[in-house]
């Protein structure tokens, strides 16, 4: 004997609602699926920035010594290492630039950096600048 169910739709209607059961299933994998992809980007970008926040840690710590003959000097892990100013990836005048001297960089593990990153560049700027139009 068969079980007829009183509450169940018949026919057309329980295609009808068998459809939409099964649209909302696929509207909410893909929902899911979106979840997953982003939580996934961002881990991504936040190791991404947690990297870039330990080598600017890093580069934070090296000291501007001086600038002498064209070089600057810094004191990386307490030695002294000259390093060429550049702007831009190309060398340029610096007496005609000084007052973009932020700006220029300095490699630095592998990386170009702005000095205005350094560690005491807001000490040093002046006697920076200075050494820089008195071409010392």
């Amino acid at each position: 004997m068969k079980v007829i169910s009183k509450t169940k739709p018949k026919g057309t209607e329980y295609s009808a609602l068998k459809n939409m059961k099964k649209a909302a299933r696929i509207v909410k994998s893909k929902e899911d699926r979106r979840r997953a992809e982003n939580k996934r980007v961002n881990a991504e970008s936040r190791k991404e920035r947690r990297l870039e926040n330990d080598f600017y840690e890093k580069v934070g710590q090296i000291q501007i010594v001086g600038f002498n003959k064209g070089m600057l000097i810094l004191s990386i892990d307490g030695e002294q290492e000259k390093r060429n100013l550049t702007f831009g990836r190309r060398s340029v005048s610096l007496a005609e630039n000084i007052d973009s001297l932020p700006n220029f960089e300095v490699k630095l593990f592998g990386e170009m950096v702005e000095i205005k990153r350094l560690g005491n560049f807001a000490n040093m700027k002046d006697s920076i600048a200075w050494a820089i139009s008195e071409n010392l």
